[in-house]
C-alpha cells in the first residue's frame, strides 16, 4: 500500500511539472491567455513523452540526445548542492550544539549577527566572496581559490562554501531553537536531579527527540535553496543544470530539467517519511468539526468592539522598540518615495556630460565623485531611480505578501474544517512536493513571456503585466501558506477550550472569531514578515535574469545597443541591468541597491523578532534584554539611592521618647 502511495504522489508531481512547463503557449500570438495553444502545447508534450525520438536538445541549432546532454550539467550541479547542504547540517549542528554551553549574552549576541547575516540577499554573499578572493590574489599574488569557471572547467570549494552559508544560518537558528524547546521538558530536569552532566544530556537525549523535526524542517532550506542555487551557478559562471535551460526553452527541455531537479529530494523525502517514520493510524484521529459552520447570527456591537480590539493588538507591538524601529524605517522609506515622485521633476535626473570650467571633467557613467551615488551607462541618477523605485518594491512586496496571507487563510478554513483527515494528508503530500522545485525557476517559465519585451513591443499595458506578475507570484505560495495555517489550526483544535465550546454548542465561525483569530493573530504577522522578504529575494533572483517588475525594456536597433531596462526603475531592475559592475570596477551601479534590500530585509526581520517578543510576553515566557545602556545608568542609580538611603543615628527616632513627648503635650 505505502508503495503505491509512493508512485501515486510521484505520478502527481510530474502532472504538476508537465503544467507549469507548457505554461509559455499561454501568451502565444500576443494574447494573454490563449487556452487552446495551451492545452494544445501540453497534448503534444505528453505525446513526445512516449515517443524517444523526441527527447533530444537542441544545442546550437542541432538536436543531440536529450538525457545524455544534460546528465553531466545535472551531475555537476547535484554534487555542489549536496556537498553545500550536507556542509551546512555539518556546521549548523555543531555551532548549535556548543552555543549551548555559551552564557546567555554570547547567545543573544551570536543571534543577533545571524539575523544580520540573514538578511544579505544570496547576491551579494556570492559577490563578497568573489571579491575576499580577488582582494586575497592582489594582495599575496596567490590565487586561494578558483571564483570562477572559465569554459568548461569546474570549481567546488566556492560555490560550496557559497551554497552552504544561508542553510547554515537557517538549520543553525532551527536546531537551536529546537534543542532549548528540548531543554525546557520534564525529563531534563529530572536527569538534572540524578547528577547527569549537560553535554551527556544534549548528545544521548535531546539530539536525538529532535531529529525528526530538524528533518521535517529541513524541507523549507531545500526549497530556499534550490532558488538560490540558479544564482550562484550564474554568478560563479558554473556550467551547471540552468545553462542547459536557458538555452532551450522548448517545454520537453523544461519539464525534464524540473524533473531530474524533484526526483531526488522526493524520493529522500517521501521515501523516508513512508517507508521509515511510523505513519499515524486513521483510527486514532479525531473529528474535531463543529456541530454547525455558522450557528445562530448574533453581532451586538461587533464591528466597533472588534475595531477597538484590532487596535489594541497593534497598539501593543508599537510598544516593542524592534518592531517600532523596523515600522518606521519601511514606512519611512515608502513616504519618501511617493513625496518625491509627486514632487520631482523630472523623476530621475540625467548627467550625460559633466564640467568644470568650461572642461569636460566625466562623462557617463559617472562615479559618486561627481555625482551623489553615481550613474548608470546612460547617465541616469543611481540615487532618483533608488528613491523613485522604492514605492514600487515596497508596494508590491507588500501586496503579495499580504494576499498570500490572506488567501492562505481562507482556504486554510475548509482545509481544516471540512476536509477528512485522509484528504488533508493526501493535500499534505501533494504541497510538500512544491519544496523540491526551485522557486525562482518556476518563476522564470511563467513570467518570461510576459515581462520580457518582443520585437514588436508590449501588447499588453503595465497594469497587466504587473497585475500578472502578483498573481503568479501569490499562487505559487499559496498552497504552502494554507497548509501552514491548516496545520496550526488543527493544533489549536486540539486544545481542551475546543472540546468546552463543541460540547456548549459553538458554531465553527465562533471558533474562529473569539478563540483561533487570538490565537493566529501573531503567528499571521510572523509568516506576513517572511512572505515579505521571500518576495524581495524573489525579486532579486529575477532581475538577474533580466526580469523586472512591470516588464524589461530592450532595444532591438542594429545601430543602438543599450543594456535591458526596467519600466518603473523598481530595484530588482537596478540589479539586473548591473549585475557584472563589480567586475568592471563600477561597484555604484549595483552596490546602492543591494544595501536597500539588506535594509528593507533587516527591518522586517525586526518586525517579526518584536512580534515574537510581543507573544511571548502574553505567554509569561521571559525574555532576555541585554541593554549596555540601561545596566550602566542602572548602576549608576542604585549607587545615588545607595547614598542617598545612607541613614545616621540621629536619623531615628524611638517609640519611648515619641510616648514621653506625647504624654507631656496631653
Amino acid at each position: 500500500m505505502k508503495i503505491v502511495k509512493f508512485f501515486f504522489y510521484y505520478i502527481l508531481g510530474i502532472i504538476g511539472i508537465l503544467l507549469v512547463s507548457t505554461t509559455p503557449a499561454l501568451f502565444r500570438q500576443g494574447s494573454l491567455f490563449n487556452l487552446s495553444a495551451y492545452f494544445a502545447e501540453f497534448k503534444m508534450l505528453v505525446a513526445s513523452l512516449f515517443q524517444p525520438s523526441d527527447w533530444v536538445y537542441l544545442f546550437k541549432g542541432n538536436p543531440v540526445p536529450l538525457f545524455d546532454y544534460l546528465w553531466e550539467p545535472y551531475r555537476y550541479t547535484m554534487t555542489l548542492f549536496f556537498a553545500g547542504i550536507i556542509l551546512a547540517f555539518i556546521l549548523a549542528f555543531l555551532f548549535a550544539l556548543g552555543t549551548m554551553f555559551l552564557p546567555k549574552w554570547a547567545k543573544s549576541t551570536i543571534e543577533r549577527l545571524l539575523n544580520l547575516l540573514e538578511s544579505i540577499p544570496d547576491l551579494l554573499l556570492a559577490f563578497s566572496l568573489q571579491l575576499f578572493i580577488v582582494w586575497l590574489f592582489k594582495q599575496t599574488d596567490i590565487l586561494f581559490i578558483d571564483f570562477a569557471a572559465v569554459g568548461q572547467d569546474k570549481i567546488y570549494t566556492l560555490p560550496i562554501l557559497a551554497i552552504s552559508v544561508l542553510p547554515m544560518i537557517m538549520m543553525y537558528k532551527i536546531i537551536l531553537m529546537l534543542m532549548d524547546e528540548e531543554m525546557s521538558r520534564s525529563y531534563v530536569q529530572m536527569a538534572r536531579s540524578k547528577g547527569l552532566e549537560k553535554g551527556m544530556i544534549l548528545n544521548v537525549h535531546v539530539v536525538r527527540n529532535i531529529m525528526k523535526n530538524i528533518f521535517y524542517h529541513s524541507k523549507i532550506m531545500i526549497w530556499v535553496s534550490l532558488s538560490s542555487l540558479f544564482i550562484f551557478e550564474y554568478i560563479f559562471n558554473i556550467n551547471g543544470i540552468t545553462t542547459a535551460f536557458f538555452q532551450d526553452f522548448r517545454p520537453i527541455v523544461t519539464s525534464v530539467i524540473l524533473l531530474m531537479l524533484f526526483t531526488p529530494f522526493f524520493i529522500i523525502y517521501q521515501g523516508t517519511e513512508l517507508f521509515v517514520f511510523k505513519d499515524r493510524s486513521v483510527s486514532k484521529e479525531i473529528n474535531w468539526n463543529m456541530n454547525t459552520f455558522m450557528g445562530s447570527p448574533k453581532f451586538k456591537g461587533g464591528s466597533a468592539k472588534w475595531f477597538t480590539q484590532a487596535l489594541k493588538e497593534v497598539g501593543a507591538h508599537f510598544k516593542n522598540g524592534k518592531f517600532l524601529i523596523g515600522f518606521l524605517v519601511i514606512t519611512s522609506l515608502l513616504v519618501w518615495s511617493i513625496a518625491y515622485t509627486m514632487t520631482a521633476d523630472p523623476l530621475v535626473d540625467k548627467f550625460y556630460h559633466i564640467y568644470e570650467n568650461d572642461k569636460l571633467v566625466s562623462a557617463a557613467p559617472h562615479s559618486p565623485e561627481y555625482v551623489f551615488l553615481g550613474t548608470d551607462e546612460l547617465g541616469f541618477s543611481i540615487f532618483d531611480q533608488l528613491v523613485v523605485g522604492a514605492k514600487y518594491t515596497i508596494l508590491f512586496a507588500l501586496a503579495v505578501a499580504f494576499f498570500r496571507m490572506l488567501i492562505g487563510f481562507i482556504l486554510a478554513i475548509p482545509f481544516a474544517f471540512f476536509f477528512p483527515p485522509k484528504l488533508q494528508r493526501v493535500f499534505e503530500k501533494l504541497v510538500d512536493g512544491m519544496h523540491f522545485l526551485p522557486m525562482t525557476l518556476i518563476a522564470y517559465v511563467l513570467l518570461m513571456p510576459v515581462l520580457m519585451m518582443p520585437m514588436g513591443g508590449f501588447t499588453t499595458t503595465e497594469f497587466e503585466r504587473i497585475l500578472y506578475q502578483g498573481i503568479i507570484m501569490t499562487i505559487l505560495v499559496v498552497p504552502l501558506v494554507m497548509t501552514l495555517f491548516g496545520n496550526e489550526m488543527k493544533l489549536l483544535m486540539k486544545e481542551e477550550f475546543v472540546m468546552s465550546t463543541k460540547v456548549m454548542g459553538g458554531s465553527s465561525v465562533h471558533l474562529l472569531r473569539k478563540h483561533l483569530l487570538p490565537h493566529l493573530s501573531s503567528r499571521m504577522g510572523v509568516v506576513f514578515g517572511q512572505q515579505f522578504i521571500q518576495t524581495l529575494l524573489l525579486l532579486i533572483h529575477l532581475g538577474v535574469f533580466n526580469l523586472y517588475f512591470g516588464g524589461t525594456k530592450l532595444t532591438f536597433s542594429r545601430y543602438q545597443n543599450d543594456p535591458p531596462r526596467s519600466m518603473t526603475n523598481e530595484w530588482s531592475g537596478l540589479i539586473g541591468a548591473s549585475k557584472d559592475s563589480l567586475m568592471t570596477g563600477r561597484w555604484w551601479y549595483i552596490i546602492p541597491a543591494l544595501v536597500c534590500f539588506v535594509i528593507l530585509i533587516f527591518s522586517m526581520q525586526l518586525i517579526i523578532s518584536g512580534i515574537k517578543e510581543v507573544q511571548q510576553v502574553r505567554l509569561g515566557v521571559p525574555i532576555e534584554r541585554s541593554n549596555w545602556l540601561r545596566k550602566v545608568w542602572g548602576r549608576r542609580r542604585s549607587k545615588s539611592q545607595q547614598e542617598s538611603t545612607d541613614l545616621k543615628p540621629e536619623d531615628f527616632v524611638f517609640t519611648d521618647e515619641v510616648w514621653i513627648e506625647r504624654r507631656k503635650q496631653s
